[in-house]
């Protein structure tokens, strides 16, 4: 037998120490700065393809380098640099405020799971050609060239109101508008990020709708209600926070 000629096989970068190295170039890029909130390890294990393991072994190198900080019941975020290197006039982003303090945007994200979801039942449940053409219509200003514009995040509330409102019940639709609202901001900043890691969120956040639309046309409200709570817990997911839909 002659002698076979063998290479020895180049070692794929581990898993963990991908994800490690992908999350500190998007923080290195300004991507992700003091202050932000990562998403979810469902988002990131979702968006790499590997198990939720990998993603905490990923994280907690970011965190031995002092990268990221776990702040308890809260959520990861990015570290602020040493004292030493912050410019004497160096001012908190507004941001900041917002995602330091307690869970209200995670119970925003609850409150609409529930409200939301039985809407959705309602709505397809109640549905009219009309209703349905002002649902459809909304989704359909999600689609951009280039980046999402402010008419994209419109799109995107106008898509939770117009559910709420074919729902029939005027009580629901005024509890899911008072909560939506003040999101605008929230969702505006995310839709807003650029690189790999979240560029895709607009187009998954319509695509989610598109599959809530099919189980309008069809009027099945069982599938409708669990859609639209998947989609909150997706959303949510996306912003950093995890939530349970039952």
């Amino acid at each position: 037998m002659s002698e076979m000629n063998l290479q020895p096989v180049a070692r794929r970068p581990h898993l963990a120490e991908h994800i490690a190295r992908s999350l500190s170039e998007e923080i290195a890029s300004g991507r992700l700065r003091p202050g932000d909130r990562l998403p979810t390890e469902q988002f990131l294990s979702q968006n790499f393809g590997v198990s939720r393991n990998v993603v905490r072994e990923g994280i907690a190198t970011l965190r031995a380098q002092g990268l990221i900080q776990s702040r308890q019941g809260v959520g990861v975020f990015v570290a602020a640099p040493s004292p030493s290197a912050q410019p004497v006039s160096a001012s908190p982003r507004a941001s900041e405020p917002m995602l330091d303090g307690d869970n209200t945007v995670r119970n925003m994200f609850e409150v609409r799971a529930v409200l939301e979801s039985q809407a959705a039942a309602l709505a397809a449940s109640h549905m009219t050609p009309r209703k349905l053409k002002m649902i459809q219509a909304a989704v359909l200003r999600m689609q951009y060239e280039g980046e999402p514009t402010l008419e994209t995040v419109n799109a995107d509330l106008d898509f939770h109101r117009a559910v709420a409102a074919a729902s029939g019940n005027d009580y629901l639709e005024t509890m899911i508008r008072t909560v939506l609202e003040p999101m605008r901001a929230l969702i505006t900043m995310n839709f807003a990020r650029r690189g790999p890691m979240f560029s895709n969120i607009p187009h998954a956040a319509r695509g989610e709708h598109e599959e809530l639309v099919q189980a309008l046309v069809d009027r099945n409200a069982t599938a409708a209600r669990q859609i639209m709570g998947q989609h909150i817990v997706a959303a949510a997911s996306r912003f950093g926070y995890e939530i349970n839909f039952y």
